[in-house]
């Protein structure tokens, strides 16, 4: 068994987070540079400029929406499918080797033995190769095909389009692909196609993003420096940037 972490700790969200030793670190920089020779799809927004924010805007044309969370999306990937996917692009080292050092044993009853963790750098590379090498990737790339936008940031999936049939196909198959897949969408965190979602924190729907007021007042509800509230309204007006006028409820 390799040393690969010094500690674990709870998350404020009940997710363990595990503290890399220096050795595991410098593999996680091997491949993490590895990794930036990979391209991955565009729909991928946590590695494009603007992350969750762009994801949000590039939805906007659209009229109706539906979000998919995938739960404990890192502690569900097994070491052998890191070691697999390592393999299929090429990776020049042992794949094995580098997947034992990248996982560690499941902190959770459910799922893999061994699982990667959040915490270690390499773990958003490992996960996306995982995601896109999935039977989701390929249902994403079929709606695309068929005029369905859907936006992946990490363990969140959100699809949109101006057709509501297309939108609820994809929806179901998506949800298939992620039990063929071995990922577990959050029964909790869910959203069926609908006219507006709340997803990333914030509101979504035709021409129209925001910051939740529920976020809104948990940010309020606590004591912050200058430069955060600055920052905290900073990003609400990139949120609304995009906007058009606010559509009017017709419930």
């Amino acid at each position: 068994m390799r040393e690969n972490y010094l500690y674990k700790y709870p998350r404020g969200d009940d997710k363990y987070v595990f503290v890399p030793t220096p050795e595991c670190r410098r593999r996680g920089d091997y491949l993490n540079r590895f990794g930036s020779t990979i391209e991955l799809p565009s729909y991928f927004f946590h590695y494009r400029k603007g992350g969750h924010v762009e994801a949000l805007h590039r939805h906007l044309d659209n009229t109706y929406f539906f979000r998919v969370d995938l739960k404990n999306f890192f502690y569900s990937i097994s070491r052998n499918r890191v070691s697999r996917v390592l393999r299929q692009y090429d990776f020049p080292e042992n794949a094995r080797t580098y997947a034992e050092w990248s996982t560690v044993r499941n902190p959770y009853q459910d799922g893999p033995r061994y699982v990667v963790p959040i915490g270690f750098s390499q773990s958003p590379l490992l996960a996306s190769l995982v995601l896109y090498r999935s039977s989701v990737a390929t249902c994403i790339e079929e709606a695309l095909d068929r005029g369905v936008f859907v936006s992946v940031y990490f363990d969140d999936l959100v699809g949109s389009s101006r057709d509501l049939r297309q939108l609820e196909i994809t929806y179901g198959g998506l949800l298939a692909s992620c039990v063929q897949a071995n990922f577990v969408a959050n029964q909790t965190k869910m959203r069926s196609p609908a006219e507006d979602i709340v997803a990333f924190n914030c509101d979504l729907s035709h021409g129209y993003t925001a910051v939740t007021e529920e976020r809104k007042r948990t940010f309020g509800a606590v004591q912050h420096t200058p430069n955060s509230i600055s920052a905290f309204a900073e990003y609400c007006e990139r949120v609304a940037e995009m906007n058009g006028p606010r559509p009017v409820s017709t419930r």
